[in-house]
């Protein structure tokens, strides 16, 4: 019997929660769980066909890259991860008791794969099973070691409760990350000046354009919380005006601000912050600034994708093509490339922006460009 250490199974409660949103940490806390059985590899992990952006698999100790690289030759022939999963989600047992001893004697994957790694049975439980989503822990126990029993069953069933809760909020946390990354591709990667302001007034956010806007002094700055200020007194009762709509439930609309330059004027669309799943809660009643610069030369069409949702050109091309309803077929016939490399952008388009489809990966290029795209398609000069 492995003696009961309280304090480390503290510290393997605590990893556990602080790996919810540290990869670092969640390693960290799956080897002070080979620690806490005295096991010789542990494998956790996730798998999602629905949300492949936050599935995963992760090894300690003899569980490294070639253990799980070779496993995949075998991994048809390995009968325990249905047979754990059939048991209740949170309860654990040993690979003994979920399978006869002929089983065991004869299994292929047992005897060909695990007991020539050093590994000769399991201890495991399911963490979630629902909606094709499933999880789970194995710990393993190396040959000639002491064979897992109640007590080890019972310790792995005080800590699922926490593994599941990490899950969950690791989850939680991706998604946040995933709606950070599109927020900031659609505002700090543009060349147009935008600026988010909450319902409460400061900004949530000042992208790299709108500061330097504000630091070239031609008509538009900055206040200390990051608001407009406008020289233009005409432009800045216009704003003010549009920004007054937007916070009672209007569209908003366009002003233009004069330069003491001379150049030709900014143009500014004041519109509500886009929400919604794919963008941070604190946007939801908050209104948007973007200043566009009419002398800055425009990119085109699929520079501009490429930027505002931060995924390379060949990416970006595909949404171009999407954009425009050409056939994704006939855009490789176009473009003589074959259909495995136009689904390969279009993957790459789908990892880059979170989007699960080309409807939502629509959806999110037009949330960057159409508001702003059909004023600022003339020719200023």
């Amino acid at each position: 019997m492995i003696p009961v250490n309280a304090d480390l199974e503290q510290k393997l409660v605590d990893a556990i929660y602080r790996g919810a949103c540290d990869p670092a940490e969640l390693r960290r806390a799956i080897e002070l769980i080979g620690q806490y059985f005295d096991s010789s590899g542990v494998v956790f992990g996730e798998l999602d066909h629905a949300a492949p952006e936050v599935q995963f698999t992760l090894g300690v100790r003899t569980v490294d890259q070639a253990f799980l690289a070779d496993y995949l030759a075998y991994s048809q022939l390995d009968p325990a991860p249905r047979a754990f999963s059939a048991l209740s989600v949170g309860t654990a047992s040993t690979s003994d008791r979920v399978f006869s001893q002929e089983v065991l004697r004869t299994d292929v994957f047992l005897n060909e794969f695990l007991r020539p790694r050093g590994v000769d049975a399991s201890l495991a439980s399911p963490l979630l099973a629902t909606g094709g989503r499933i999880a789970i822990v194995a710990v393993h126990q190396g040959t000639n070691r002491s064979r897992y029993g109640d007590e080890a069953i019972a310790r792995l069933e005080r800590l699922t409760p926490h593994l599941t809760r990490a899950l969950q909020i690791r989850r939680l946390f991706l998604r946040s990350e995933l709606r950070s990354q599109v927020l900031e591709a659609t505002v700090n990667r543009n060349t147009t000046g935008m600026i988010g302001l909450s319902r409460e007034g400061p900004a949530l956010f000042v992208n790299n354009a709108a500061r330097a806007i504000a630091r070239a002094r031609d008509g538009i700055s900055l206040d200390r919380h990051g608001r407009l200020v406008v020289a233009d007194r005409t432009a800045a009762r216009r704003i003010a005006a549009l920004e007054a709509d937007v916070a009672h439930g209007g569209a908003g609309g366009i002003a233009r601000i004069q330069r003491s330059s001379g150049r030709s004027p900014y143009i500014v669309l004041v519109s509500p912050l886009p929400t919604g799943d794919d963008i941070v809660p604190q946007t939801r009643g908050g209104v948007l600034f973007a200043i566009h610069d009419p002398s800055r030369r425009l990119a085109s069409a699929v520079q501009q994708i490429a930027h505002l949702l931060h995924v390379p050109l060949g990416a970006a091309k595909i949404v171009d093509a999407i954009l425009q309803g050409i056939e994704l077929k006939d855009y490789a016939d176009r473009e003589a490339i074959s259909m495995n490399t136009v689904k390969f952008h279009l993957k790459t388009a789908f990892d880059r922006t979170g989007s699960r489809s080309q409807t939502d990966l629509i959806r999110r290029a037009l949330m960057a460009l159409n508001d702003l795209g059909p004023y600022f398609s003339h020719d200023p000069n």
